[in-house]
């Protein structure tokens, strides 16, 4: 008999980042007939305290495992379905703790790869560690990958089956259409995300330097939190250094209309990212929605979501040189902005709505429930 009730254990905001939110969305979701109940993970309470130990984290895992036994014998959930850490020891060693626990109740297990990377850092860690925890990750039911491009994260656990379920996002660019961008004498440029060096926020600010350097006249906005008070000296010092600092804008972590006026203002959308748990980006997929043409990296599932030539442009990681070009392509031709940004928001309406990953989610899950 199939069993379509599900367990999901995920965090949601707060912090504010993508994975957190797309849990926010799949549990708020109406998945007829799977029945979905949910255990909420709150190791995190800020961007800055992510992959820290604490010892009240020890205490919240061994509080979230009793609640998912506790959910699984209440509402008979058969299933569990889980978020595996990136590639970070401490979120790594959390992970596999639950796990030993918890597939011991349920009897089947759906791994969603929302960070990118886990095989890899298993990989290169010491024969012992490498053997235990592939044995606690093993065959998983179902293994989701946000890309195909992303490393095979299922493939590397031999998970019985695999998908590629791609993030949509509501349409939170429908009430301000149509956009209409007017020529400015100063071009903006806009990040949106976690702000630190992975992230690609200091190969930005070079590109921007050099821009400023060559006199074309630009600002950056960044919307977001500092990943570390380290790297929050470090780039603000890069500014003061180069003299950029009025260019620059740092205005923290923005919700609802007043983020969505940052993506009207700005020109340009940049996301130089080589973050070690990338996965997909959802702020590219923002942007394109709001008709901004996109500065971007070939880096995991990004090339998923822009594509080369048509929606943006991808620079290889780690290469401000090339940014900064890719950007000077963009200022200083206006009508290539505006073409690729009427593509990307096509694109965006083809590919990413919310309602596209819900019925994905939704097939997904009835492939485990059928079986």
């Amino acid at each position: 008999m199939k069993n379509n009730r599900i367990l999901i254990i995920g965090q949601t905001p707060p912090p504010y980042h993508g994975q957190a939110m797309m849990t926010q969305r799949l549990i708020s979701a109406r998945l007829d007939p799977i029945e979905t109940y949910h255990v909420r993970l709150s190791f995190s309470d800020s961007i800055q305290s992510i992959g820290n130990f604490k010892l009240s984290k020890v205490t919240h895992m061994f509080s979230v495992v009793g609640q998912a036994i506790l959910c699984k014998f209440r509402h008979k959930t058969d299933i569990l379905y889980y978020m595996p850490a990136g590639p970070n020891l401490v979120p790594v060693i959390r992970d596999i703790i639950m796990l030993v626990i918890l597939r011991l109740f349920f009897h089947k297990t759906i791994f969603h790869f929302r960070a990118a990377g886990l095989s890899e850092f298993i990989q290169s860690r010491g024969s012992l560690f490498r053997r235990f925890a592939k044995a606690v990750y093993h065959a998983p039911d179902l293994a989701i990958h946000l890309s195909a491009l992303n490393p095979d994260d299922g493939g590397y656990f031999e998970a019985k089956r695999k998908v590629v379920v791609r993030n949509g996002l509501e349409d939170e660019a429908l009430p301000y259409l149509p956009i209409q961008r007017t020529p400015k004498d100063t071009i903006h440029i806009l990040f949106v995300g976690i702000i630190s060096e992975s992230k690609g926020v200091h190969i930005l600010l070079e590109a921007v330097h050099q821009l400023i350097a060559s006199g074309h006249p630009v600002n950056l906005t960044v919307v977001g939190d500092f990943a570390s008070e380290q790297f929050k000296n470090k780039a603000l010092s890069y500014c003061r250094q180069h003299a950029i600092e009025k260019q620059v804008h740092w205005v923290g972590v923005k919700k609802g209309e007043e983020k969505w006026r940052y993506f009207l203002e700005a020109d340009i959308f940049c996301f130089p990212s080589f973050y070690e748990s990338e996965s997909f980006g959802n702020v590219a997929v923002e942007a394109m929605m709001f008709q901004l043409p996109v500065v971007a990296t070939r880096w995991r599932g990004i090339p998923d979501i822009v594509e080369d030539g048509k929606t943006g442009l991808l620079v290889p990681i780690k290469d401000a040189d090339k940014t900064a070009e890719a950007l000077r392509t963009f200022i200083e031709d206006e009508s290539l902005r505006m073409s690729m940004g009427k593509a990307g928001r096509n694109r965006y309406l083809e590919y990413f709505r919310l309602e596209n990953f819900l019925s994905n989610m939704q097939q997904a899950f009835q492939q485990v429930s059928h079986t």
